[in-house]
């Protein structure tokens, strides 16, 4: 049985937005994994029957995870918009008076498009950086009506948004969102 995570629930959440096909492209292993071979078919499963997916049709594929290296491979695949999903660091501080630990925990969603073509102009450019941030907003709207969620608790808004531009992720071109969550026991 899978115990809520931090990781996973976050990648759940965020799952929901991109088509559901481009989602599924991240599980690769048909027997499952081969540390966590259990683990990894019941939450590919689970994927699998996510309700709702696909919110946003516009983003084609979905990438997850801090590994730029599998990241980048991933990308080279795509020629569509994406959703990059990143996480940081986790800190915890302690409230001497009351002996508290509040833990932080940072993330990152990024929407992007590859820009495949050597021969595009700044308008398209633009046009697509438009089209990003749009569909990043779109996001951003359905995470704050969502706030009861239990992922979304204690998420602070507003956010960060920021360009992002990555010529090693083919050009990439669109706009990610800062934000992070804060709150006791997130480690547990």
């Amino acid at each position: 049985m899978i115990h809520t995570s931090l990781i996973r629930d976050t990648f759940e959440y965020f799952a929901k937005f991109p088509d559901l096909a481009g989602v599924l492209k991240s599980f690769n292993r048909s027997s499952g994994s081969k540390l966590y071979p259990a683990d990894y078919q019941e939450f590919k499963a689970k994927i699998e029957v996510l309700d709702p997916n696909s919110q946003i049709p516009g983003i084609k594929d979905y990438v997850f995870g801090v590994n730029e290296e599998l990241a980048m491979k991933r990308i080279k695949e795509f020629s569509d918009y994406y959703l990059l999903v990143d996480y940081g660091s986790v800190s915890t501080d302690e409230d001497q008076e009351y002996k508290t630990k509040t833990d932080t925990f940072l993330m990152a969603v990024t929407v992007a498009v590859p820009l495949l073509s050597t021969s595009y102009d700044e308008v398209e450019a633009l046009l697509h950086a438009d089209q990003a941030l749009t569909y990043l907003q779109k996001i951003r709207s359905q995470m704050l009506a969502d706030k009861n969620c239990n992922l979304l608790k204690h998420i602070e808004f507003p956010s960060e948004i920021t360009p992002f531009f990555s010529r090693e992720m083919l050009n990439s071109i669109g706009f990610t969102m800062l934000f992070t969550k804060m709150g006791i026991g997130l480690l547990g």
